[in-house]
């Protein structure tokens, strides 16, 4: 089977969605964090159980959903069938697997990615960037543009296999896409204060649809899609100006 076979077959057959029956499942109920927080802490080859723990995922996404196994058996051998090491093909977390299987619940993301030429070189050459590059192993951050040389540079750099000519591209957009978002976030609560009513709504209005455009540029991002992303930015930028103007009149500043 084709690496883009594999994924998609994999995405149809894990779960999926953010209503899953098991992303609600404690984790103090699974057998695989029952026996796993007992081990003495120490790093595998990606991450350790307490960074686990520590994340977003910690307690709500267990073990099995990332590693395979089976939470039913009670020998260890039979609790571990379906887990392989990480450079095996097979394995749920091997490099080429990972979109598959961090998408069965990011499936709107997956779908993103899997329209960038960096999927198309995982599919044909097993070489690119995945979930993990940016997010790390337990989805613990998102990288911020001063790593994305360090992030990318494996591939974009003098020499390499791509130009590295967009890595100070992909930098400044990153930037510019969280200031954008922190504009947003600044003047949601002020959108609502006030006694002007036809203001307030203009406000509300515009930040809604800054709402939208950087909810495209995100898209963008995720599928490396240049133009989207600056276009959508563009986009949110003005909305933003818009609802800002609203708001500085309506308070005199």
């Amino acid at each position: 089977m084709t690496v883009l076979g594999a994924v998609l077959a994999a995405a149809a057959l894990l779960p999926g969605g953010k209503d899953a029956d098991w992303l609600i499942q404690g984790a103090g109920q699974n057998p695989c964090v029952t026996c796993h927080q007992q081990l003495p802490a120490r790093a595998a080859a990606a991450h350790s159980f307490a960074e686990w723990r520590a994340s977003a995922h910690g307690g709500v996404v267990t073990c099995d959903r990332c590693h395979g196994g089976d939470t039913t058996a009670a020998e260890v051998a039979q609790a571990h069938q379906g887990v392989f090491p990480s450079r095996e093909y097979r394995s749920l977390v091997n490099y080429t697997r990972i979109p598959a299987t961090c998408g069965a619940c990011h499936q709107q993301e997956l779908g993103f990615f899997m329209e960038s030429r960096h999927f198309s070189q995982i599919v044909t050459t097993r070489r690119g960037p995945t979930c993990v590059t940016c997010h790390g192993s337990m989805a613990i951050r998102v990288l911020a543009a001063s790593e994305l040389d360090s992030a990318c540079g494996g591939c974009h750099r003098s020499g390499g296999v791509a130009g590295a000519e967009a890595v100070g591209a992909a930098r400044e957009r990153l930037a510019l896409l969280r200031q954008t978002d922190s504009s947003l976030r600044r003047l949601d609560p002020l959108a609502a204060q006030g006694p002007d009513q036809r203001r307030r709504n203009v406000a509300a209005q515009a930040l809604g649809q800054a709402r939208e455009a950087l909810a495209r540029a995100r898209q963008g991002w995720h599928a490396f899609d240049a133009a989207l992303l600056d276009d959508a930015l563009r986009h949110a930028a003005a909305a933003i100006r818009r609802a800002d103007s609203a708001l500085a009149a309506r308070s005199g500043r």
